[in-house]
């Protein structure tokens, strides 16, 4: 097709896709005046799993953007994690970690179903000034070495979308980081499957519950009206029924026997974990946002709010670079790609560390887990640093390394167990390890400092 056969628009703002990402970049860059368009495909054929729990900061942003009500009963309120250790001994029990305080106020996320919340968000936007939607529309190509021009599809022809930004919200695999050349790193965890039962079932009403052991990590949290979502990782090469099996013998009876009832009545959601590393987020005038950005393991169930911190960056970064009337956007490109970097790092190494310990069955790994237990269990203050860093309230790699460190000075606290059981030479193997990984952290934190 040529060229000049095609509709020509031009916007300030082009989003290729409506997913949450998407929703609430629209939302932060329409408070500037600009002019913006969203483009989505629509919904995905077939049902699967996708992220749905929202830390305080993320439920926090959504509101400051205009997207949600607090009151609005849209899914259900969580309070923070009750983590359900495989190991047996002290560290057994369950661990509750709340959100805390915030001001003098219990801070608060919020789990809703997902298909839910993106039409939600996407309604909403739709109402904003400068905001206009394409639903049933896709962007099949992207002309140019930059400035790129966006082609969009649909069934009534092609348009070339000029914009000067144009942003990529079309999730994990996404095809806009294929179409300008930006290639990535990809590592295939595990696959998910779910199921969904009465919330009445859960041991921990208003947390997430997550159930560690050997085949995985299982989740279960309630999504709004009365009901609860189930969710077990199943790692490569695992046979699903078996692996779910081993899931459930960890699960109190009731619990268990809703689920059982529900998975022989009703086909399983699926979904698939990955760890994809983009080589940049920003290239010319494109910017990914969201998952496209990169996602990591969903242990820390970080997703959503880590869009919607990449929404508030990207606001954040053309204010500062505002110059009289004009948006300097080249300049706030490059800070947001630092500042969502740095976040990243950190939010990519804190899940890949907690997976680590809790998956892995190797000594120094085993002794991390029980580190990790034990911090929790002595430190009030322990507890509340590493929920900030659970929800992205500190996504400092520095806080992090901290937190690491005050971690693995619990293995000496733990010496005379492993010492009674006879594990002395795993007892100082795994103490290298977890102090060599402490100096890596430090390297990685001073480096991070000189650079910024």
């Amino acid at each position: 097709m040529k060229n000049d056969t095609i509709d020509r628009e031009v916007v300030d703002v082009l989003i290729a896709g409506g997913s949450i990402a998407g929703a609430a970049a629209a939302a932060a860059l329409s408070k500037l005046g600009l002019s913006i368009l969203i483009v989505e495909p629509g919904p995905a054929p077939g049902r699967r799993l996708a992220g749905e729990l929202i830390h305080p900061p993320g439920i926090e942003g959504l509101c400051e953007l205009g997207l949600l009500d607090e009151n609005e009963p849209l899914g259900s309120a969580v309070s923070g994690f009750a983590i359900f250790p495989a190991n047996q001994g002290e560290e057994s029990d369950c661990m509750i970690l709340p959100y805390g305080e915030s001001k003098g106020k219990l801070r608060c996320g919020m789990a809703i179903e997902h298909t839910l919340l993106k039409e939600h968000l996407l309604e909403r936007v739709a109402t904003f000034p400068g905001v206009s939607t394409r639903i049933g529309s896709r962007v099949t190509a992207m002309e140019g070495e930059g400035p790129f021009v966006a082609v969009v599809s649909s069934a009534d022809g092609d348009t070339r979308v000029e914009a000067r930004l144009i942003l990529g919200a079309d999730g994990p695999m996404s095809q806009m980081r294929k179409m300008v050349g930006i290639s990535h790193v990809t590592q295939r965890y595990s696959g998910m499957m779910g199921a969904e039962v009465e919330e009445k079932y859960l041991p921990h009403a208003g947390y997430g519950n997550i159930f560690l052991n050997p085949v995985g990590v299982a989740y279960a949290y309630a999504i709004g009206g009365g009901r609860a979502r189930i969710m077990f990782e199943v790692l490569r090469d695992a046979d699903p029924k078996e692996s779910i099996r081993t899931h459930l013998s960890f699960f109190p009876d009731s619990l268990r026997e809703a689920v059982e009832q529900n998975m022989d009545e009703n086909k399983p959601l699926a979904a698939a974990n990955y760890c994809i590393i983009p080589e940049a987020s920003v290239k010319s005038n494109f910017a990914l946002v969201g998952d496209a950005r990169g996602c990591c393991h969903p242990l820390t169930a970080s997703g959503i709010t880590a869009a919607v911190k990449d929404a508030l960056i990207l606001r954040d970064s053309l204010m500062e670079t505002k110059r009289g009337d004009q948006f300097n956007f080249n300049a706030a490109l490059r800070r947001f790609s630092r500042i969502c970097g740095r976040l990243q790092l950190t939010r990519r190494t804190l899940a890949e560390e907690l997976r680590e310990a809790f998956l892995s069955q190797t000594p120094s790994d085993l002794l991390l887990n029980q580190c990790i237990f034990s911090y929790w269990r002595k430190s009030a203050n322990g507890r509340m640093r590493s929920m900030e860093l659970l929800s992205m309230l500190d996504s400092s790699i520095y806080s992090l390394a901290v937190q690491y460190a005050l971690v693995a000075l619990h293995v000496f606290r733990l010496f005379p167990r492993w010492a009674k059981e006879k594990k002395l030479s795993a007892w100082f193997m795994g103490v290298f390890k977890l102090f060599s990984k402490s100096l890596e952290f430090q390297h990685t934190a001073l480096t991070q400092w000189l650079k910024a």
